[in-house]
């Protein structure tokens, strides 16, 4: 049976979750499938498109059920939706984050599906485009950040921290970061997640307002 190119994104993924995203190489794929490098290479030219491909692959297992017709939402809703929704399929894989944030949407068309879906709800709420894009774009951006953030650190514990007057010895300045940190730490990444979409919502919230008071 002769290879598809779905076989050679899967291996991917299987590389990506086992190894790292430094372990994904044209050749590390042709060694898993047990086929010479040229018969990867006649299906995906380089490592760029295969991230390309990766990516799209990661978000499809998460949308594929999603309706890209239904723009009548309410707006708000849809960015909270947007931003956990697009977390959840990039915390799917190791380093999905940097894979799906670094992609090209010539190949990745879930990522065009997903823009062309927030812009349409968010201009039937009453944003123009250009606002709309930049709400979207605000969003996403903000997802791929956190995530990969989060999936570059030590895991989350909830064990012992670094006491506030051991930061605090570190001169009188640091009270504050001393502070800050010691409630950064009392939640975990969910909710650090939660408050910064929330955030980015309640500043669309505002802009909608003065929206609204510009145009009486």
């Amino acid at each position: 049976m002769a290879m598809q190119k779905s076989q050679i994104v899967q291996t991917a993924l299987d590389i990506l979750d086992r190894d790292g995203l430094e372990g994904v190489t044209l050749r590390r794929l042709a060694t898993e499938l047990e086929v010479k490098a040229a018969s990867i290479y006649y299906h995906i030219p380089s490592k760029e498109e295969l991230l390309d491909e990766m990516a799209n692959a990661i978000l499809e297992a998460h949308f594929s059920a999603f309706d890209f017709a239904d723009d009548q939402r309410d707006w708000a809703v849809w960015l909270d939706m947007l931003a956990h929704e697009l977390r959840k399929a990039m915390l799917s894989r190791r380093e999905g984050a940097r894979v799906v944030a670094g992609a090209h949407p010539d190949i990745a068309t879930m990522l065009i599906n997903l823009w062309d879906l927030s812009i349409r709800v968010l201009h039937n709420g009453g944003f123009s485009y250009g606002k709309a894009a930049v709400i979207t774009i605000t969003v996403v951006n903000f997802t791929f950040g956190s995530v990969i953030e989060e999936q570059s650190s030590p895991p989350y514990t909830s064990g012992p921290r670094v006491p506030f007057g051991d930061v605090e010895s570190m001169g009188q300045n640091y009270q504050a970061l001393a502070a800050a940190m010691d409630e950064w730490h009392s939640a975990d990444n969910d909710k650090h997640f939660d408050i910064g979409v929330l955030i980015i919502i309640n500043g669309v919230h505002v802009e909608a307002d003065m929206g609204r008071m510009n145009a009486e």
